[in-house]
């Protein structure tokens, strides 16, 4: 039965379909979906009438003016974006081969691989494929999953923020992440060993409450009992936490890692706290249950070549459907 339902929705289900789902859920009412996608209010209303007769369900519930997708509406949209994604992938990618070049790479990473082991691994393969386009996203890990999960990259450098995320995503793991507190040269507070209970008084840039670095210094004051800093601002472009750290007496937590890096190195003063211990071994990840593209494949190998230090040529990483990824001999 289901099987069956299945077959008659992969022949049915068109991308105007998908197109007309999400453009209601992004403007929220049926005149602007349909003035976006170019079509009469009555013909995208008839539409939309049409996929839920046929899905057997409604996907958005209709108040004057407004619209807003139902459970099986959201559960709908999500394989909208995917598909909707991966053919926009496709476009480009048959793109830049007629253009001559050859595919198109699109990682996200935590702040704390991007300067060390990901400026190695991305030189390493352009010299190989130089024509290769790479698009690199920096973000906390929690935001890195989504766009993974929707198909807007196609590996992501970072770690687990949830449990339910391991039946969706493999992990091959890299490194881990010990972090800082960190102050400008010269900084009132870099003379001395302060206390947690002064440096919150302080003004802070830090991640999102939802990033799993916030959430170890978080943790690191309450075990204190010392409460959050009021005065914050929240981001997760470490070029920006950087900047106002060096212009002002602002605090930030940042991997250790950056504050090694050659834009970064001898221009900051990491203060004696202990906020926790390290993030935890971050790692590449991908969609799981999905074969590793070769560009992918080789990626990940120079990845753990950078990762150990090694001038050796990397081995190419291979997926087992259902478990974690493994390099070879480990």
């Amino acid at each position: 039965m289901h099987q069956e339902f299945g077959l008659h929705i992969k022949s049915w289900l068109r991308v105007k379909h998908m197109l007309l789902v999400v453009a209601l859920e992004q403007s929220g009412n049926m005149h602007n979906a349909a003035r976006q996608l170019n079509i009469s209010q009555p013909a995208a209303s008839k539409m939309l009438k049409d996929i839920e007769g046929f899905l057997g369900t409604r996907l958005f519930t209709r108040d004057p003016g407004h619209m807003e997708p139902t459970d099986a509406g959201r559960r709908v949209l999500q394989y909208c974006r995917r598909v909707l994604n991966d053919t926009d992938r496709l476009i480009e990618d048959l793109a830049s081969m007629r253009e001559g070049g050859f595919g198109k790479l699109s990682l996200g990473t935590v702040p704390g691989a991007a300067p060390v082991m990901l400026p190695h691994a991305i030189q390493a393969l352009k010299q190989r494929r130089p024509r290769l386009a790479i698009s690199l996203f920096e973000n906390s890990s929690d935001r890195l999953l989504v766009d993974l999960e929707y198909h807007l990259l196609d590996v992501a450098i970072g770690r687990f923020t949830e449990p339910a995320q391991r039946h969706l995503f493999d992990f091959l793991p890299l490194n881990d992440e010990p972090v800082s507190v960190v102050a400008r040269l010269g900084h009132p507070l870099s003379k001395a060993t302060p206390e947690l209970a002064e440096i919150v008084r302080w003004p802070w840039v830090l991640h999102p409450m939802s990033s799993p670095m916030r959430g170890l210094f978080e943790t690191a004051l309450a075990e204190a009992g010392v409460p959050s800093p009021r005065n914050v601002v929240e981001t997760t472009s470490t070029q920006a936490t950087l900047q106002l750290v060096a212009s002002s007496d602002t605090l930030s937590v940042l991997p250790s890692s950056i504050l090694k890096s050659t834009f970064s190195h001898g221009r900051f003063a990491t203060l004696p706290l202990d906020v926790g211990a390290p993030l935890g071994l971050y790692g590449a990840m991908t969609r799981k249950g999905e074969p590793l593209s070769e560009v992918v494949e080789e990626f990940i190998a120079l990845l753990r070549v950078s990762e150990q230090g090694s001038d050796e040529e990397p081995e190419p990483v291979r997926q087992r459907n259902g478990q974690d990824l493994e390099a070879p001999g480990r």
